[in-house]
């Protein structure tokens, strides 16, 4: 039984997943490095082995499509009132450097074992973005790999050498 499976099966309820989210950009003043569900934030431990503290923002989390296929994505809702992504992402329009996507790590921890992801790191490029008053929408999804537009849905079960990149 994989981690992840015996996270939701096995662990006690007071166990949570801590969702996190780094988000960066060559043009960005920093790399912003958000947790969903841990209102005083947390530390971890990266796959460099560094320790990294990710900070609390309201963040709302939708896969888009499945984990096991590579057009997995994810749709983002933050709450950050316009404080954070407008401003940098005035400064990749000032910069003119559109060729380059900002980029979206996403992992996910218990919350007993800091020490390395449960699930992740998953980088995914952000495609789209809109702005209201609460804050900002966008969406990530895996770079685009079959340019050809096969049309083949590249998943486990047909492509089972795929599995290392989960």
């Amino acid at each position: 039984m994989s981690e992840y499976s015996d996270f939701y099966l096995n662990s006690p309820s007071s166990i949570v997943q801590l969702e996190t989210l780094e988000i960066a950009h060559p043009s960005f003043t920093k790399t912003y490095y958000l947790v969903r569900n841990s209102t005083n934030g947390t530390t971890v431990t990266l796959e460099n082995s560094q320790n990294q503290t990710f900070d609390y923002y309201p963040l709302k989390i939708t896969s888009i499509g499945t984990r096991d296929n590579l057009d997995y994505g994810l749709r983002v809702d933050l709450g950050d009132l316009g404080e954070v992504l407008p401003i940098e992402l005035d400064a990749v329009a000032s910069e003119k450097s559109y060729a380059t996507k900002p980029t979206v790590i996403y992992r996910t921890y218990r919350s007993d074992d800091l020490t390395k992801p449960l699930f992740g790191p998953i980088q995914l490029e952000i495609t789209t973005f809109n702005f209201n008053r609460d804050g900002a929408s966008f969406e990530a999804k895996a770079p685009s790999l079959n340019i050809n537009k096969t049309g083949e849905s590249y998943q486990i079960d047909r492509f089972p050498m795929l599995r290392a990149f989960l």
